[in-house]
C-alpha cells in the first residue's frame, strides 16, 4: 500500500476521572442502537437506556434490514421517544452507526449493541462529571457476560490506552464519543468489517494523542457473548487486499498482537 506510515504518539497520558466539580450544563446524549437480526434481545437494551433518558437526550435505533423485527419488537410505548432508521437492504454495523451519528444532534454518542445492556447510570457519567475540552472519548467498564453466565469485569486504563497500537483497548458499548471528534475524523470506516471500532479509536488518538481518552472506573455496559452467535457471523476481516490488522500497521503504524 502507497503512503507514508504515520505514527502514533504513545506517550501523553490519558486524562483520569475528576472529581468534586460540579459542571454547570448537563450535555445531552444519543444512545445509539444498530440491529440486524436481534429482535430478541432489543427490548432489553431500548429499555435499559430509556429509563434513563432526560429530555435533552436521544435514542436512535437503525435497523439494518433485519427480517425478524415484527411489529417494533415490542417497542410500541416507547416509539415517541426512539428514532427509528431502517435501511431497505443491509448496509453494516459501521453504515450504521455512521447513519445514526449523522442524524444526531447531541453533543455526545453512547453506542450500544443490540445485544448489550446499558448499565444502571451510566448517563450520569456526563452529567455529574466534569469533561475537560480536549477529552473526545471517554471509556469506563464492563461486565461480560459469556453464554449467559456472568463471565468478568473489564475496564480500560493508563497501560491499555498507552497501548493502543498493540490492543484494542475497550468496546464500542463501553465508551462515550464527542460528536463533533467523529465528524472531523471520518466516522466509522464502512470499509472494514472486523474491528472496525479500533481503526476509529486509532483515528482519535492520532489525531489528539492520549490526552482525548478519559477513563471512569465505573461500569458502562454488560456486554453478552453468544458463541453460536458470534460464530455464524461472516467477517471479510480485510481491506484493501490485505487484513485489517495488516492495515492498521500501514495506516497508523500499529502493531497489533
Amino acid at each position: 500500500m502507497a503512503g507514508v506510515v504515520k505514527k502514533l504518539a504513545v506517550n501523553t497520558p490519558p486524562v483520569r476521572s475528576p472529581s468534586g466539580v460540579t459542571p454547570t450544563r448537563r450535555p445531552s446524549v444519543c444512545v445509539l442502537i444498530p440491529v440486524h437480526n436481534q429482535a430478541r434481545y432489543l427490548f432489553r437494551a431500548v429499555a435499559s437506556a430509556i429509563c434513563q433518558l432526560e429530555p435533552q437526550d436521544e435514542l436512535i435505533l437503525v435497523d439494518d434490514a433485519s427480517t425478524d423485527i415484527v411489529d417494533h419488537a415490542g417497542l410500541g410505548p416507547f416509539l415517541d421517544r426512539i428514532l427509528w432508521l431502517r435501511h431497505p437492504s443491509r448496509r453494516g454495523v459501521s453504515f450504521s452507526r455512521n447513519h445514526g451519528i449523522i442524524r444526531s444532534r447531541a453533543d455526545w454518542i453512547k453506542p450500544l449493541d443490540a445485544d448489550d445492556v446499558l448499565a444502571p447510570f451510566a448517563l450520569d457519567v456526563l452529567r455529574h462529571t466534569p469533561i475537560p475540552d480536549e477529552v473526545q472519548l471517554i471509556t469506563g467498564g464492563c461486565h461480560r457476560i459469556h453464554n449467559n453466565r456472568y463471565y468478568d469485569y473489564l475496564c480500560a486504563n493508563d497501560e491499555t490506552i498507552r497501548n493502543i497500537p498493540r490492543y484494542n483497548p475497550t468496546l464500542p458499548s463501553a465508551v462515550f464519543l464527542r460528536l463533533q471528534a467523529l465528524l472531523e475524523v471520518g466516522i466509522f470506516d464502512t470499509r472494514i468489517d472486523f474491528e472496525e471500532d479500533w481503526d476509529l479509536w486509532l483515528k482519535l488518538h492520532q489525531r489528539h494523542g492520549g490526552q482525548a481518552f478519559m477513563i471512569v472506573e465505573q461500569p458502562f455496559c454488560y456486554y453478552w457473548i453468544e458463541e453460536a452467535e458470534r460464530n455464524d457471523k461472516k467477517r471479510q476481516a480485510n481491506i484493501e487486499g490485505c487484513s485489517v490488522r495488516e492495515y492498521l500497521r500501514q495506516r497508523y503504524g500499529a502493531d497489533p498482537k
